[in-house]
């Protein structure tokens, strides 16, 4: 499938590569300026990934750059990509807004935004996913509403607790080791802590960097993005044989009935069905294998992830 196949989440843009881009280019670079883009609703983060696969030496540099209220800011660097390294950039504090790692947030509310890519020559021109987060958004009565019927993909559980690394690092690996999970679920190979060290974030120090671990899904053959949810029912196209999404959540104690952890500032699950008012999820938290897939309540799941973390998640599927 394309990614044009299925309709993507609310506010989430997928950009083909070289349609209406500017270009200029050297000996060394090539740099590649897209149009620009009018949102029909204003917007006071940005998350740009992409769909990325470097050859050889091969490098990409991503920047973006927000129009408030009829002024551009400056491009804002926001990830290097290659083979072997991989990282963010400082905030770049301005009046317009700043880099959070993997996130440009506006001071106030932009209306359009164009992106600027800059590849040396063994670099393929990739696709570019941008998602959104409105400026203006209401509670949604009905977000713990789930799809109709029942649905649990089979995902072979990995415990990010049983991997071979100091325990203060075990604890930080959830975002490679589901991405590990949801790529065996494709017939993709792979190997948590290979996983994690190719999404490693080596200026913020993480690994949870979320476009460095959707880029390198694509390297791997699959299709995956950042995108946002705002309703569990909006899961229904998105969960099945063929894709998954990698939840971020966030909860206090008591607030996630039967958690893997008794609470976490952010988190990362891979959504795997849902049955009787519950959501299925892989938790690689789990102390043991055994107790990676469970099931949480509907409404605590919906409130941990799509109220505290605004619905942030990866969607990985085949292409």
């Amino acid at each position: 499938m394309n990614a044009l196949e299925i309709k993507l989440p609310y506010l989430t843009f997928f950009h083909r590569p070289q349609r209406g881009y500017r270009w200029c280019s050297d000996a060394q670079r090539r740099v590649a300026l897209s149009p620009v883009f009018e949102t029909e609703v204003e917007f006071i983060s940005l998350v740009l990934s992409v769909d990325y696969h470097p050859r050889g030496k091969g490098w990409l540099l991503t920047e973006v750059q927000i129009r408030q209220g009829g002024v551009w800011s400056p491009f804002f660097k926001l990830a290097l990509y290659s083979q072997k390294i991989n990282h963010s950039f400082p905030p770049q504090p301005h009046a317009a807004g700043q880099v959070q790692v993997d996130v440009l947030q506006a001071q106030t509310p932009a209306q359009a935004y164009r992106f600027r890519l800059t590849l040396n020559e063994e670099a393929d021109v990739p696709g570019v996913f941008v998602c959104l987060r409105a400026a203006q958004t209401q509670p949604d009565a009905c977000a713990a509403i789930l799809p109709l019927g029942e649905r649990k993909i089979s995902v072979t559980p990995l415990s990010q607790r049983r991997l071979a690394v100091p325990e203060t690092d075990q604890m930080r690996l959830c975002s490679p080791t589901s991405l590990t999970m949801a790529l065996n679920a494709f017939g993709v190979p792979a190997d948590p802590l290979q996983t994690a060290a190719a999404v490693y974030d080596d200026r913020a120090r993480i690994y949870g960097n979320w476009t460095l671990n959707t880029a390198y899904a694509c390297r791997l053959g699959l299709q995956a993005c950042v995108t946002r949810f705002t309703r569990l029912s909006q899961l229904d196209p998105f969960v099945n044989k063929d894709s998954l999404v990698l939840a971020s959540i966030a909860y206090q104690r008591g607030e996630l009935t039967g958690a893997a952890v008794p609470h976490t500032p952010g988190h990362l699950v891979v959504v795997c069905g849902w049955q009787e008012g519950q959501v299925w999820v892989a938790d690689p938290a789990a102390e043991q294998t055994r107790q990676v897939l469970r099931r949480y309540p509907a409404e605590e799941f919906a409130r941990a992830w799509l109220l505290n973390k605004r619905g942030a998640a990866y969607l990985v599927r085949k292409k």
